[in-house]
């Protein structure tokens, strides 16, 4: 199944979002989280996700809420290294193909 698009029923199942790593307090997670799987069900269309529309939606949204320099990285298949400022972390797997980090530095 490698390369092949998820099932919609499979997809559905998977909705849920997975926290791979964070330092963000509880109650920040949860914010984060919340806006982010807000952007992206807003962004989702029948071809896909406009990643760089929720990326910059959820940036903005960020910035507004805790102050600037947020960023959001959204793909399938990435590395990364980063510097971030302490509780301001968090890097986590939703409806089961994209990966998603938001950091504050």
């Amino acid at each position: 199944m490698s390369g092949a698009p998820l099932p919609p029923d499979l997809k559905k199942q998977m909705q849920k979002a997975v926290v791979s790593h964070t330092d963000c307090s509880p109650e920040m997670l949860q914010e984060i989280m919340d806006v982010a799987t807000g952007m992206i069900d807003k962004c989702s269309a029948s071809d896909g996700v406009k990643i760089e529309t929720a990326c910059k939606m959820i940036k903005e949204a960020l910035d507004k809420q805790y102050g600037t320099a947020w960023h959001c990285v959204i793909g399938k298949g990435y590395s990364f290294d980063i510097t971030s400022q302490n509780g301001t972390l968090l890097y986590f797997f939703y409806q089961g193909e994209y990966s998603v980090m938001v950091f504050k530095c």
